[in-house]
């Protein structure tokens, strides 16, 4: 049996837009269950009891096998411990959902990974202006590195630049 997919208390704060602190004293509440701690001894939260009061509207998958194409509950999880093609995919969740400033930031912890559709898609989001002020230069230097790292569409866009 698989278990619930589960976010650090840092994350499920973020996307809660509450304060650790609120977090912690609902753990100590019972209104949210104690989950084993993360590898890298980070409290934890089972997504499933926290959806409803989330900043993003998630799907999950409800029979088995869940995946992250399937599953966001599943897709938060991966981007919380680090998957840089689930942060990606959950940026553009977040776009969807016009939360800006949560696409940007795992965006931009994709590309930190060298991820090259993350990187695309900063450029866009910077040429366009869609939650940044729009910058070209900004806006080029990620397409360029999103090139430099395979992402094909971006070297066709530099080579009729």
């Amino acid at each position: 049996m698989h278990s619930k997919p589960a976010i650090t208390i840092d994350t499920a704060a973020s996307l809660m837009r509450v304060s650790k602190r609120t977090l912690w004293r609902y753990l100590s509440e019972g209104r949210l269950s104690q989950q084993p701690k993360d590898e890298e001894g980070r409290a934890m939260v089972l997504i499933e009891e926290i959806a409803d009061q989330l900043c993003v509207e998630l799907t999950p998958f409800a029979s088995q096998p869940a995946s992250p194409d399937n599953d966001d509950y599943l897709l938060l999880a991966l981007a919380d411990q680090g998957n840089s093609a689930a942060q990606n995919d959950l940026a553009l969740l977040c776009l969807e959902q016009e939360q800006y400033e949560l696409a940007l930031q795992y965006f931009n912890l994709a590309a930190a990974q060298n991820h090259a559709d993350a990187m695309h898609h900063l450029s866009a989001l910077y040429e366009t202006g869609t939650g940044v002020e729009p910058c070209a230069d900004t806006a080029l230097a990620w397409r360029s590195k999103a090139a430099a790292f395979g992402h094909q569409i971006a070297r066709v866009q530099l080579d009729t630049l």
